[in-house]
């Protein structure tokens, strides 16, 4: 029989994965810039005490995601494009070096063979013939451990911290897919052209490429950037103060898999 966690263990499993679901609801635009983050609301929204929500709002101030008022508490705090664009230009930078890391590391049989299986889900998923909301989660699941991956393997604790401060930021993690319409054909081929992508890096570092395993890890996160820049930029023409208040992402044409 499994014993129980001991209090203080469940206490601490229960408070990250309250600081992890608030995360996401901001990473993936639930809740946009200048959102009130009020503590009873959100309890009741993820069935939990305010004290972890209180809590999980303190971590995500600290990490920048949100924002302290007097008078009217923790606010979402409102990313501009141009911060956005600059998220972009590190992650490039760092996840190019971080395979190129990797590569001359070099990765064992067992640890490709396990990459790459799980690549293949996607390969699967992008089968179908159109788009549909049921790819989104998978999706975004195999992008992010993927990206996750590369950065471990690389072996440099100073580059993974710097990177999670870029990608800690709505529009710029690879927790989160940029979606296109469904049944949309263009974008089906698009989000197919970026995952083969996937393929090529981990190729290219499981042969010890370095150059080519970071030249193609660059080029894809500067198309995925390129990419929902334009889509940001059509929707900051109508409100350019706060590029937070774009709509949920499953609405937009562009989509980012990087």
């Amino acid at each position: 029989m499994k014993k129980a966690l001991p209090e203080q263990s469940t206490v601490t499993v229960r408070q990250q994965m309250v600081v992890d679901r608030l995360r996401d609801i901001i990473l993936t635009g639930e809740l946009v810039g200048g959102d009130r983050l009020l503590e009873v609301s959100l309890s009741e929204q993820l069935q939990v005490s305010r004290t972890p929500i209180r809590e999980a709002l303190i971590v995500l101030a600290e990490e920048g995601l949100v924002d302290y008022r007097p008078n009217r508490g923790y606010v979402v705090r409102t990313f501009t494009l141009s911060y956005i664009k600059d998220a972009y230009v590190v992650r490039e930078a760092l996840e190019g070096l971080a395979c190129r890391l990797a590569a001359e590391k070099g990765i064992d049989d067992a640890t490709f063979s396990k990459m790459n299986g799980l690549l293949e889900k996607s390969d699967r998923i992008l089968a179908a013939r159109g788009l549909s909301k049921d790819m989104r989660i998978p999706l975004r699941e195999v992008n992010d451990q993927f990206h996750r991956f590369i950065v471990e393997a690389s072996g440099n604790l100073a580059l993974a911290q710097s990177l999670s401060v870029a990608t800690n930021i709505p529009y710029s993690s690879s927790r989160v897919s940029h979606w296109f319409h469904e049944g949309d054909p263009e974008g089906l081929f698009k989000l197919r052209t970026l995952h083969e992508q996937h393929h090529a890096i981990l190729r290219a570092v499981r042969a010890q490429e370095g150059y080519r395993a970071e030249t193609l890890m660059r080029s894809h996160i500067a198309g995925a950037a390129e990419s929902i820049s334009k889509c940001l930029e059509a929707d900051a023409a109508v409100r350019p103060a706060n590029v937070s208040t774009l709509p949920l992402v499953t609405s937009h044409r562009a989509a980012n898999t990087a």
